[in-house]
């Protein structure tokens, strides 16, 4: 537990100057988003929300309503100041709870929002399986995924196994989508400069506040997280690891 609260406290730093908390552009998540067909009688379900921006894009662009579910405080908070500060307040409502124990009522949706947090499900399939009942008839659903495709250096693989995280190749998410009677309607993949940008916002955020705090010994110690995730990402992350956005659909809506 209180490793897991060691790393909530430092992605909380990492993250604070990020708009959309991914490696995508506002620009490339509105034009999937635009696809859809979106206005001001849809309803959008935001899963792990994060600081709202994804849901304050849509609600500005198409005047929906958007559901917000994140797990964080602090990201409920911003997302609740960002949507009063912007006049839209009426057009969300923010839950700060574990969005695996929200109720996903049945054809509910237009839209299910989710942008990384898939592991919330335990994983891409079963998430999946959530949101396939969730959406209404020509619902669609916007899913980011990462993705690595094999032979990854054994550096690497033991790197992610003492996380134990398991990183996929493309085709087994293509597979998960084709199971679960899913439409594949349009595929991003973000881009060097987007990878690059995304990880940098955050040694620099880290940088920053341990140096405006040089004598808290838990930042001087993120500090050396963050100089681990560098060399981490630029020598294998950077080169072997696909950030993928999904624009999905029932077959046959």
């Amino acid at each position: 537990m209180a490793d897991q609260l060691e790393s909530a406290a430092y992605y909380h730093i990492a993250y604070e100057p990020h708009s959309i908390m991914n490696p995508l552009s506002d620009e490339r998540f509105l034009l999937l988003a635009r696809q859809c067909g979106l206005d001001r009688n849809s309803r959008v379900l935001d899963i792990g929300s994060g600081n709202g921006w994804s849901s304050y894009l849509l609600c500005r662009e198409f005047g929906c309503h958007s559901t917000q579910i994140d797990i964080s405080e602090q990201w409920t908070a911003r997302a609740r100041l960002l949507f009063s500060r912007e006049g839209l307040s009426t057009h969300t409502d923010i839950h700060c709870m574990d969005a695996a124990s929200f109720f996903c009522e049945d054809n509910a949706y237009d839209l299910v929002l989710c942008l990384g947090t898939a592991l919330l499900y335990e994983g891409f399939g079963p998430a999946l399986d959530v949101f396939a009942r969730t959406i209404r008839r020509n619902g669609c659903i916007i899913i980011g995924e990462l993705s690595a495709e094999p032979p990854l250096p054994k550096r690497y693989k033991d790197y992610l196994a003492s996380f134990d995280w398991d990183m996929t190749g493309s085709r087994t998410l293509l597979r998960a989508i084709d199971d679960r009677g899913l439409e594949l309607l349009w595929a991003l993949r973000s881009t060097p400069d987007e990878w690059d940008r995304y990880m940098s916002m955050q040694w620099k955020a880290v940088s920053d506040r341990a140096r405006a705090h040089p004598d808290d010994a838990q930042l001087q110690e993120f500090l050396d997280w963050a100089r681990d995730e560098q060399e981490t990402y630029l020598r294998y992350q950077r080169h072997h690891v696909d950030w993928n956005v999904f624009l999905l659909r029932r077959l046959g809506d």
